[in-house]
């Protein structure tokens, strides 16, 4: 495989002691406390589906963002720890009605809740996490603002999974950034901003939301490049080409082509996405075979590292108190582009 991938210098991931003072270890476990909690009175027909997914919860780094945001603008730990968790649920939801559309069998290493226990309940138990978390937004007293804003981010990533699925031919790379920011941005930005509505000030939103786009565009790409070694959690190793779903490395390989093969690359995706090919044929190897001897893997890791570093910099212009509390998600984000250097050299 050609590629290579550009990652920061190492000293540029490591917190100092002043930093780290917002990551305490104890944090996730203390959401998945209280998220667990809140789902206590979860119908019998979800029961066991529900803790067959909170059994893997994941990093929940959205939570964490959400928990430590609220005490740096002053809430107190209880409604703190209740907006991480309403966060969480969130994500949640969009992760069980993601792997639907996309039709992933396998999440965080094992089944996903449609493959174990069937999409209609899938769809019932994501909904279900949706309600609880706008009925914990009630418990904890959220202000109207903040539950406005936590309405809005959950609409705009469902817009952003929807513009999955209509578009003609394969995205190229300005239409793939416009849907995976679309769909990964609002879950990261919504933890700081509408933790700022429970102490009633108003902080940059444009600055927070610029931050995180750059962030969840490198978060997107990261795990594109991961889809094609099978360590994104799918464990199906090239399944974004095999289905034609909207891909980094696959935007920058359409890119490249001329007319007549982009043409016959749109077409041959449209009768992917249509069902009227199945994924795994002759010619998807073929087109396999040229993606793994194009440039696009170098291309992909240079614009990775271009966005890490504008996130860089706008992780800076944030105000200083609040950045202690968002570094070590990025020192996170940094890592994993580290990793991949690994995984890809």
């Amino acid at each position: 495989m050609n590629s290579g991938i550009l990652v920061p210098e190492a000293d540029r991931l490591v917190m100092t002691d002043a930093e780290s003072k917002g990551a305490q270890v104890s944090d996730p476990v203390r959401i998945l406390a209280v998220t667990a909690d809140y789902l206590n009175m979860v119908p019998p027909a979800l029961r066991e589906a529900s803790k067959f997914h909170l059994a893997q919860p994941g990093k929940q780094l959205r939570g964490v963002i959400a928990y430590q945001s609220a005490q740096y603008f002053g809430v107190s730990s209880e409604r703190a720890l209740g907006w991480a968790a309403a966060v969480e649920l969130l994500h949640n939801a969009s992760l069980i009605h993601d792997d639907i559309c996309d039709g992933d069998l396998q999440r965080r290493g094992r089944d996903t809740v449609f493959k174990r226990f069937g999409e209609s309940i899938a769809i019932c138990l994501g909904d279900y996490y949706i309600g609880t978390a706008f009925g914990i937004l009630a418990k904890i007293d959220a202000p109207a603002p903040c539950i406005g804003v936590f309405a809005q981010h959950m609409q705009a990533i469902i817009g952003g999974q929807a513009s999955e699925f209509v578009f003609i031919g394969y995205p190229d790379w300005e239409k793939y950034q416009l849907i995976a920011t679309a769909k990964t941005a609002p879950l990261l930005s919504l933890p700081v901003i509408g933790a700022q509505y429970f102490a009633s000030k108003n902080t940059s939103d444009q600055a927070i939301s610029g931050y995180f786009e750059s962030s969840a565009l490198c978060f997107q790409i990261a795990n594109d490049l991961r889809n094609f070694s099978g360590s994104d959690g799918a464990n199906s190793p090239c399944s974004d080409l095999a289905n034609c779903r909207p891909n980094a490395v696959i935007a920058n390989f359409r890119t490249a082509l001329d007319r007549r093969e982009g043409a016959i690359f749109d077409i041959w995706a449209d009768r992917i996405r249509s069902a009227q090919l199945i994924a795994d044929t002759v010619e998807t190897r073929r087109w396999w075979q040229k993606v793994k001897n194009s440039d696009a893997f170098n291309q992909t890791s240079r614009l990775l590292l271009q966005h890490f570093d504008e996130a860089s910099k706008q992780l800076q212009a944030l105000p200083s108190g609040l950045i202690p509390y968002i570094r070590p998600f990025h020192n996170w984000l940094g890592a994993e582009l580290n990793q991949l250097k690994q995984d890809f050299s």
